[in-house]
């Protein structure tokens, strides 16, 4: 029997939980939240999301302070016989009350100097209690198992005895599985930017990426639910033993029940506490365009890949019965990524802000598998994004925006660890001008997720995903 802990190897993999591809965030400001497109930025923000176009600050100190509380529910429902209660919904509540975002830049004549700390990837804790479908449906396949393996074994005592011992009568099963798994990559970026003319600003900078996932859970209290005449509710272990101390059994018989016994005992009490660290350098290219004075901005950047390896600790011997060795490590790079943004400015009271993003997730390893994603993606991630300011007065400023997104995954790439869905996410806020040195963004937004799905090989199980994230975000910006 193939250990039933082996199913939880592909959370070893860190995803984007917020917008983004599908291992990076771009919400990396409250600006963003409210706008929902922010690549064409000249403000502040614009050190993560186009750099040269700093150049555009006025001349002295810029600091911005940012934080989101996000939160995602997860719902993955199977369909699957063995299952208890099939259909089943399994719900995985995902959190991150605080998702930082701090920018610094100095500007003097056409040099702008920048630093920016924010999590370019992951950004939060999921909660499973009642762990997953891919968890369960191992454990409720003992039944089946069970029932197909001891029904020979009915027979031959039968056919020897007269009397049916019923071993093969066993009728369900109960567990107990949690899963919390935790993940942030957090970049530390600084760029270098240069006005070369008044149309024409280009930057170059690099962010170091420090990953960190955390995985702690359990597969316990597994039972199965036997006859009466034969103990009842039972470990699946100790029931084959029962079987086995059965008198007048074949010698070989005895043998094989033992040693399978031996084998559930192990595959049906997992724990696993572990850590995987990891980082890498991600270059940055930037170039800011403002072909009309500042009725037009155009930004332009280029992220290249990030390669980077995740080192394995185990804490305190949890290792998952193997799954987790010391030491071992996974690869996880982040995929290159392309940024267009487009600023139109009627008047100092008026924004109409135009985002395009292009993830290069074809062919890159992420996930520390032994093959990178050739048959799981068809097409690279795209997301494209529109928002609009209008100023009630010129110190108050209200906004609203809309991005989608579209995956580039097929159906072997889908399963309840890891899925990626299409997107279309309405985000809308307040800008207020307290005076010339400081500015504060309020924004909110809600995520509606395209429900994905997935039947496995042989049609006898079919998943349906889906999930909803919603965000509340607060900027200080200050100007010295």
């Amino acid at each position: 029997m193939k250990r039933i802990y082996s199913v939880i190897s592909a959370l070893v993999v860190t995803g984007s939980l917020f917008a983004g591809g599908l291992v990076t965030n771009t919400n990396q400001s409250a600006l963003y939240t409210r706008l929902q497109s922010r690549n064409a930025s000249t403000s502040i923000d614009a050190v993560y999301y186009n750099p040269a176009g700093l150049t555009k600050l006025s001349d002295g100190f810029h600091f911005s302070l940012n934080n989101q509380t996000i939160g995602q529910t997860q719902r993955v429902t199977t369909a699957y016989d063995p299952l208890n209660g099939s259909p089943k919904e399994y719900v995985g509540k995902v959190s991150a009350p605080v998702y930082p975002g701090v920018y610094a830049a100095f500007k003097t004549g056409k040099l702008a100097l920048s630093l920016g700390f924010n999590p370019v990837g992951g950004g939060g804790g999921a909660t499973y209690e009642d762990g997953l479908p891919s968890f369960e449906m191992p454990i409720s396949n003992l039944v089946p198992m069970l029932v197909q393996h001891l029904t020979p074994l009915d027979q031959y005592i039968f056919a020897n005895t007269g009397t049916d011992p019923n071993f093969n009568g066993v009728t369900g099963y109960n567990s107990n599985i949690y899963f919390k798994g935790s993940s942030i990559y957090f970049g530390l970026q600084a760029n270098a930017s240069y006005k070369i003319n008044e149309m024409l600003s280009v930057a170059v900078g690099g962010r170091y990426v420090m990953a960190s996932n955390k995985y702690e859970g359990y597969i316990q209290d597994v039972t199965i639910t036997a006859p009466e005449a034969h103990g009842g509710v039972q470990t699946p272990g100790n029931y084959l033993r029962r079987v086995a101390a059965t008198p007048g059994l074949p010698a070989q018989n005895v043998a094989t029940l033992n040693g399978v016994a031996a084998l559930l005992d192990d595959a049906t009490s997992v724990e696993a506490d572990a850590t995987m660290k990891g980082s890498g350098i991600t270059p940055i290219l930037s170039v800011n365009f403002a072909p009309v004075g500042d009725l037009i901005n155009i930004g332009l950047k280029y992220e290249f890949k990030t390669k980077m390896t995740l080192t394995t600790t185990v804490n305190e011997g949890k290792d998952g019965n193997g799954l987790f060795i010391q030491d071992s490590t996974a690869i996880a790079d982040m995929p290159a990524m392309a940024a267009l943004g487009v600023d139109i400015r009627p008047s100092n009271r008026l924004l109409i802000s135009g985002s395009f993003n292009y993830y290069f997730d074809k062919g890159v390893d992420y996930d520390g598998q032994a093959d990178v994603e050739i048959n799981k993606i068809d097409k690279n991630f795209i997301e494209a994004a529109l928002g609009i300011q209008v100023g009630i007065t010129d110190n108050l400023f209200v906004s609203a925006g809309w991005l989608t997104t579209v995956t580039g995954v097929n159906e072997n790439y889908q399963s309840d660890l890891k899925y990626s869905l299409n997107t279309n996410t309405f985000g809308g806020g307040l800008g207020f001008k307290v005076n010339n040195m400081i500015d504060i963004n309020l924004g909110g937004s809600y995520t509606i997720y395209q429900e994905g799905s997935k039947t496995y090989a042989g049609g006898n199980a079919t998943d349906i995903y889906n999930k909803n994230t919603w965000v509340a975000a607060i900027g200080l910006d200050f100007h010295f």
